[in-house]
């Protein structure tokens, strides 16, 4: 039988995408975890495989926890776009092949490829405009594929103006409990599904931030489609989010979405695991239609 590693990384080299964007619903939720296994798959596939992260990510420690976290595991001839200073002695061997005019705490943007096998912390531009241009520097330097790891949070990376396709992390460590991870996966991908407004409704188009303050200022009628530019624009709460479905007001965006699939990590730290079993069959009940995989588990849905 195939794992789900295989069968995720299977779903991506078949997907026509070219960027994937890794997308953690929260802190903790698996998403270096499923780039790696991608990274694996993809490496055993002989495919030439780019990556790099929103800002500082792959660390040995996570910076609230303390606890080990993922590093990015990265394999011979795969490219990398980091910070100067991540690229050093110690880690594994990576030729230089361009220094971008990105500026970070960390050094510059570098572009290299890895000579051997070897972990390390990627600490990757921080704006989208620049994410885009080091993707472009890894496409040129060769990658057929490159994946971006970054936070829900953060998720302008993510949108369709730079990736292609969202590889969705969902865990339970989003959330005090079981429940609220699950609305917290759900709200996620309502976001992430979002599409273009029909036409044969009244649409208002938001420009920039859609925010509760936004609405606030131009409320909408119900019946009406609040447009927002894509899914990564939309900063509404939860609770103005329920009122506009109550006033019968849909959202929709400019520039959808392609999500992929959605990984489960039933664990958080600090905090019992939720059996693996339980957790992906609670996601599965919430997330029809979505392939879903837990790669430590070896659970797979929807492939």
């Amino acid at each position: 039988m195939r794992t789900a590693a295989a069968l995720l990384t299977d779903l991506i080299r078949n997907s026509a995408a070219r960027r994937i964007a890794f997308v953690g619903v929260s802190k903790n939720a698996g998403k270096t975890t499923a780039l790696v296994e991608a990274l694996a798959g993809l490496h055993e596939r002989s495919l030439v495989v780019g990556v790099t992260s929103a800002g500082r990510d792959g660390e040995e420690l996570d910076a609230l926890t303390g606890q080990p976290k993922p590093r990015f595991c990265l394999w011979k001839g795969q490219l990398v776009a980091s910070a100067g200073s991540t690229f050093s002695s110690s880690g594994p061997a990576a030729q230089l092949l361009r220094t971008m005019a990105q500026q970070t705490r960390f050094g510059p943007i570098q572009i290299r490829r890895l000579g051997e096998e070897g972990a390390m912390e990627v600490i990757g531009p921080t704006t989208a405009e620049q994410i885009g241009e080091a993707c472009s520097a890894l496409e040129q330097a060769g990658a057929s594929l490159v994946l971006i790891d970054g936070a829900f949070g953060r998720r302008a990376f993510a949108s369709a103006r730079i990736a292609d396709a969202i590889v969705l992390a969902a865990g339970l460590a989003a959330a005090s409990s079981l429940e609220a991870a699950l609305e917290q996966a759900r709200s996620a991908i309502e976001l992430l599904l979002l599409s273009t407004p029909p036409p044969d409704r009244p649409g208002r188009f938001f420009p920039g931030a859609l925010t509760d303050s936004a609405l606030e200022e131009n409320p909408a009628r119900p019946g009406d489609v609040v447009i927002a530019e894509d899914f990564a624009s939309i900063f509404l709460s939860g609770e103005r989010r329920r009122a506009l479905e109550s006033q019968g007001i849909a959202l929709a965006v400019r520039r959808p979405a392609r999500l992929l699939a959605v990984t489960a990590n039933p664990s958080a730290p600090g905090r019992p695991a939720v059996p693996a079993a339980r957790f992906f069959e609670a996601l599965c009940q919430e997330l029809a239609g979505v392939a879903l995989f837990d790669l430590r588990a070896n659970l797979a849905r929807g492939v």
